[in-house]
């Protein structure tokens, strides 16, 4: 029988340390969810942010005759596989008071996600066009 006196942890003592035992297992639980959702928001910022410039460097190379008005193709659709998640679309605008600058606008969503990317591009005038 024990005594007064004698050495060990009583059942309520036991009970507090398995709570706080607890609670810091569920914070570092909770933590690592934190940091894996933010590691799948930054794959796909990575992802959109790609697919994006992939687009706006396409337009880029375009003629000026393919800029007014931009064909369909250019203008808008979804990425082949594995990017089938993920659409776009493209605008370009002639900038007004400048004949040569055009604002062109790149837009590539996935579900909640969306990224838009804005430059402008500089057609010279073609040989014969009239100043």
């Amino acid at each position: 029988m024990p005594t007064l006196g004698s050495r060990g942890f009583t059942l309520l003592e036991a009970v507090a340390a398995l709570a706080i035992l607890g609670f810091a297992g569920v914070a570092a639980l909770e933590a690592v969810g934190g940091e894996l959702r933010s590691a799948d928001r930054a794959r796909t910022a990575a992802t959109v942010s790609a697919l994006a410039q992939d687009r706006l460097a396409a337009i880029t190379l375009l003629p000026l005759r393919d800029l007014q008005p931009l064909a369909d193709s250019f203008a808008g659709g979804a990425f082949p596989s594995p990017f089938e998640h993920y659409a776009w679309t493209a605008s370009v605008r002639p900038r007004f008071g400048d004949r040569d600058l055009y604002d062109v606008t790149v837009e590539v969503s996935s579900g909640e996600t969306r990224y838009v990317l804005a430059t402008r591009l500089y057609r010279a005038p073609t040989a014969g066009s009239v100043p």
